[in-house]
């Protein structure tokens, strides 16, 4: 009976660990800019101030608790580009259904106090 509990504790402490431990940056975005495409080829673009708070695991990026691929073998599964400048991203480009783009400018954080200074 030790042996079952100690056992089943192991599995639940390297459950945990994975769930705990994944490999996720925060970053915190203070504005956006959306490029939409018109029929004669002009582009509008709107500027908006808007904050919140962006988390980046290896293929995914999940911007308002929506989560968007930016990185898979099928091009056409790809919802999301992370623009770098050196090591540090500087935007996230979501491709809007009609074509556009939605650019969120971000600045990694470390904790939530981060995400009040900037705002």
């Amino acid at each position: 009976m030790a042996i079952v509990l100690v056992v089943a504790t192991i599995l639940l402490a390297i459950v945990l660990y994975r769930l705990l431990g994944k490999n996720e940056k925060t970053y915190a975005y203070t504005h956006t800019m959306t490029i939409t495409y018109r029929i004669d080829g002009t582009e509008q673009i709107q500027k908006m101030n808007e904050n919140g708070i962006v988390f980046i695991t290896g293929k995914k990026v999940l911007i308002d608790g929506n989560p968007y691929v930016y990185q898979s073998s099928d091009r056409r599964k790809i919802q999301a580009r992370l623009n770098r400048e050196g090591k540090r991203i500087k935007t996230i480009v979501l491709f809007l259904a009609n074509g556009g783009e939605k650019y969120y400018y971000v600045d990694q954080i470390n904790s939530v106090k981060d995400v009040v200074r900037r705002s």
